[in-house]
């Protein structure tokens, strides 16, 4: 990350939002749309995402943050730029399909030492959900 010079950071935040009312959508299609959306927005935003992954109905995200960026702002940024890059490039304005993110998300700080372990849960999230072996405390925010 860039920083002024002589200030040091570690800010990592694991984000977690659902789909509008819980609806099962994100498909193949559209999760390689919203990947490829967070992508873009991290390098404009100067985040470096660590892992991204989720399930038909919700999404993780773990970034590495800059400490002029409110958690607030990076989840407004994220989720309205996916919605509507969806919505009106990927599936052309398809009502039957469009994308919603349900109003609110949640965040927790991570420290340098549990990210490995976050990495992995977020990862495995298909795995976790199929198996319905879940971490309470990291699903907790949703």
């Amino acid at each position: 990350m860039k920083a002024r010079q002589g200030t040091f950071n570690e800010l990592y935040y694991h984000f977690i939002w659902t789909t509008k009312e819980r609806a099962p959508i994100i498909d193949i299609e559209i999760e390689s749309a919203v990947r490829k959306v967070f992508l873009s927005k991290a390098k404009e935003l100067c985040i470096g995402i660590l892992e991204i992954n989720g399930t038909e109905d919700h999404i993780h995200l773990l970034i590495r943050s800059i400490p002029s960026l409110a958690p607030s702002d990076i989840a407004k940024h994220f989720k309205g730029s996916s919605s509507h890059f969806v919505n009106h490039i990927t599936l052309k304005d398809d009502k039957t399909r469009a994308l919603y993110w349900q109003d609110g998300y949640g965040v927790v700080t991570v420290s340098p030492g549990a990210l490995q372990s976050v990495r992995k849960y977020i990862r495995n999230q298909k795995k976790h959900h199929a198996k319905n072996k879940l971490n309470n405390e990291l699903e907790s925010c949703m």
